[in-house]
């Protein structure tokens, strides 16, 4: 069987009543910046669960992923960041791309 693709699934849940429109336009900076760099792969916000967003970031070193995280608008306001490490076995053809 092939090996899967290893990649993190992080789960940010904001704390409503700190979120001001500074911070929400940093963090949208932030996630941009990632994105650009090839760091996040997959961002957007819950829909099942208010003031929280969902990240599928690449794998990389787990300190390296530390460091992106302190680096969000949300972190020093006590955002909790829910990581969870994983192997993709499956994956569909519109997600590879041409990979």
């Amino acid at each position: 069987m092939n090996r899967g693709i290893e990649m993190y699934l992080i789960d940010i849940r904001l704390k409503g009543d700190q979120v001001t429109e500074d911070q929400l336009t940093a963090h949208r900076q932030w996630f941009s910046r990632h994105f650009e760099a090839g760091d996040l792969l997959i961002v957007g916000p819950s829909k099942s669960r208010a003031q929280s967003g969902l990240i599928l970031a690449r794998q990389m070193a787990h300190k390296d992923l530390d460091q992106i995280i302190t680096e969000d608008a949300f972190y020093p306001a006590g955002a909790d960041y829910l990581v969870n490490e994983f192997e993709a076995k499956l994956v569909a053809d519109q997600i590879k791309g041409d990979a």
